[in-house]
């Protein structure tokens, strides 16, 4: 970690201030790149919205149907214990569910969301935290703010939120992340 709890003194701030922006520096081409890339698809995802939530479902769907046949099939070639049969199986199943019901795995999709967007929230909370020594660090911990704010939404709002706001909340993370990657290294000195 590039912040740590050790690092109390100011000298020891400095240090690592200085070695932050170093590596921004170093890598400014491949954070922009980045943040152009979280902002773009953001926007894409906010003009589909319908389109975005029902892609994500669906790529749920088929990653958990592939997933279940690979491991199924493992199973099988290995003799491995039940449990493993049955954790294929019930991939299987939701998979299926999934891809031909999109509509129903839908609303399990949005809890799924819900949970990763507040996990991702904290995390880019704790991030903003490490990158404080830099400047224009708050821009991380206002992104880390606002995904808990889409993910609070999620989980006061659905089902009604399903769909619709479901490509939104994606779209709004995305390009918050994006925004927040490009303001930590704008500053940061050639």
């Amino acid at each position: 970690m590039l912040f740590t709890k050790t690092a109390i003194a100011t000298g020891d701030l400095e240090a690592i201030s200085a070695r932050v922006e170093q590596e921004l520096r170093t890598h400014k081409g491949k954070y922009i790149l980045q943040g152009m890339a979280f902002i773009i698809f953001g926007v894409l995802a906010g003009a589909l919205p319908v389109a975005t939530a029902l892609s994500t479902e669906l790529l749920v769907g088929v990653v958990l149907l592939l997933s279940g046949i690979f491991q199924l099939v493992l199973t099988l070639r290995s003799k491995m214990h039940w449990w493993s049969l049955l954790s294929s199986l019930l991939s299987i199943s939701i998979g299926m569910l999934m891809v031909w019901k999109p509509l129903a795995g839908l609303l399990a999709v949005v809890t799924v969301m819900a949970i990763f967007m507040t996990i991702e929230g904290i995390f880019e909370l704790l991030l903003a935290f490490e990158f404080r020594p830099v400047r224009n660090w708050n821009w991380m911990l206002f992104s880390g703010f606002i995904t808990l704010l889409l993910a609070a939404i999620l989980w006061i709002g659905f089902p009604a939120f399903d769909v619709l706001y479901l490509g939104w909340v994606i779209a709004i993370n995305l390009i918050l992340y994006g925004i927040s990657l490009l303001m930590l290294v704008w500053k940061v000195s050639a």
